[in-house]
């Protein structure tokens, strides 16, 4: 093999494993919200975030059966959320129940469909970085 061969063949295996180690950055990382309890009121999902980082291009997979926690993404309007008011800054409804949802940078907001959840904890607030 000659040296501008050889040359090549490392240059080809050194992207091929940068690229490698790469993918979660260049896809982003999936994360079940809630874990193995999923999207429900019968924990604290808006605790669920803490101690993760998450980046632009993430995605969230919202797991649920019951079509009251059908997934409400908010715009990012300060005060909805806390109020549990989704409908004046709803962006979008997810109703799969395996719902994957790709974070934006800055504030990502969640709330289910049927608010009397969310008055009772059921919501979620990601931050990106």
């Amino acid at each position: 093999m000659s040296i501008g061969m050889s040359k090549l063949l490392v240059i080809g295996i050194s992207l091929f494993v940068c690229l490698l180690f790469q993918c979660e950055e260049i896809y982003g990382k999936e994360y079940v919200v809630g874990d193995e309890k999923g999207w429900s009121p019968d924990h604290n999902v808006s605790s669920w975030p803490e101690g993760k980082k998450f980046k632009a291009g993430d995605v969230l997979n919202f797991q649920y059966t019951n079509h009251l926690f059908d997934v409400v993404a908010l715009g990012n309007y300060p005060g909805y959320y806390e109020a549990c008011d989704p409908y004046p800054v709803l962006k979008e409804i997810y109703s799969s129940g395996n719902d994957h949802v790709v974070l934006e940078k800055g504030t990502n907001s969640f709330v289910p469909f049927d608010v009397s959840y969310c008055k009772r904890g059921m919501k979620l607030q990601v931050e990106t970085e």
